[in-house]
């Protein structure tokens, strides 16, 4: 009797995944499935998500070594609605069943991907229910509690968790083109995500940062003109007036229809994003962010810089060294928290046929 041949199989799988993509990408109505982003900025965000995944990166996939888990529960956060569509994507290209568990307060996107591949005979489900089911591997993101909670309800499964991260700008460059790269990565998922910059961080003097949030502020304007702020959760103004006032008192704020630049002190920098706020600081030298930064070493994601060396920002902890503009388009397939994202959720036997 014949055998089924392997690659043939995976083949297969990945030109499902695709057209399910392909359906995504197709959606008539992102703004609806986004959380609230309006409609140019939520089309623009479902195009570039979608727009990462490509064959190869698939194809790399199923290089990777060991055997993939047979259930895997995929727990999505809300923040960036396509985050769990890459993961989603890889272990499907995998061949493992997938059930993504959705946010309640925003469960559009993942219910809209999961018809997308459902339709092309890809076994993924939906699930709302905080009680997940025994399964082999789960991959979660979210808050650092979640994490926590995930991790001792499923101590038996393989886990990949990621908790709270955020992300900075280190530049010496004062140019227009800076800034624009710069509100691109702030103004993109409006300001949702780990890979958001919460502050960029001038090596030069406070005089220098100031002509920069001057340069920030008209790229931040004219980016809103673009891709329009949307829905803003009401629970963020306090925090929003607060750190305002603050940057009134101890720096300068630029504040514009729908954004705000504050110049301050780095001692006062915020390791969480909010919408469209972003901080500037001007330092010395990267021993003095270095020393900023040690209290919040494991949670910091990526770092966008004109810098010509990273080894320092690498030492740091950062997980991804990018060009400005680059920050919220991460390569498919990359390391995320330092490490392969799929690797832990893989299984090593050890296969001892050879010999007498």
């Amino acid at each position: 009797m014949a055998t089924e041949n392997p690659h043939r199989t995976a083949g297969i799988r990945l030109d499902a995944v695709l057209r399910a993509l392909d359906r995504l990408l197709r959606h008539p109505d992102p703004a609806a499935i986004s959380d609230g982003l309006s409609p140019p900025m939520a089309r623009r965000c479902l195009s570039l998500a979608v727009g990462l995944i490509d064959r190869p990166g698939l194809e790399r996939v199923l290089d990777l070594p060991g055997i993939p888990p047979r259930d895997v529960v995929v727990v999505a956060a809300r923040g960036v609605f396509t985050a769990p569509l890459e993961w989603v994507a890889m272990l499907c290209a995998l061949g493992s069943r997938v059930l993504v568990k959705a946010p309640a307060a925003s469960p559009e996107f993942c219910a809209a991907m999961v018809d997308c591949f459902q339709a092309e005979g890809i076994p993924v489900s939906l699930t709302m229910s905080r009680q997940l089911p025994p399964v082999d591997a789960v991959l979660a993101m979210g808050s650092d509690s979640s994490m926590k909670a995930i991790a001792s309800q499923h101590h038996q499964a393989r886990l990949s968790l990621h908790g709270h991260r955020f992300s900075l700008v280190v530049i010496r460059e004062q140019t227009m083109a800076v800034a624009e790269a710069i509100a691109d990565d702030t103004t993109l998922y409006d300001g949702r995500g780990c890979y958001t910059p919460v502050a960029v961080v001038l090596l030069g003097s406070r005089r220098e940062a100031e002509a920069m949030a001057d340069k920030l502020a008209a790229a931040l304007n004219r980016a809103g003109r673009l891709w329009p702020l949307g829905r803003m959760d009401p629970l963020l103004g306090p925090e929003r007036r607060r750190r305002i006032g603050l940057a009134r008192v101890r720096g300068r704020a630029l504040l514009g229809r729908d954004w705000a630049v504050l110049s301050t002190p780095i001692r006062y920098m915020e390791p969480a994003a909010l919408p469209r706020v972003l901080g500037v600081h001007a330092i010395a030298g990267l021993e003095q962010l270095e020393d900023e930064l040690a209290p919040w070493a494991r949670q910091l994601a990526a770092c966008a810089t004109d810098l010509s060396d990273p080894a320092r920002l690498l030492e740091m902890g950062f997980e991804r060294i990018c060009r400005p503009g680059h920050l919220q388009r991460p390569p498919f397939g990359r390391n995320h928290g330092l490490r392969e994202p799929l690797r832990p959720l893989m299984g090593f036997p050890s296969l001892e046929l050879e010999g007498p």
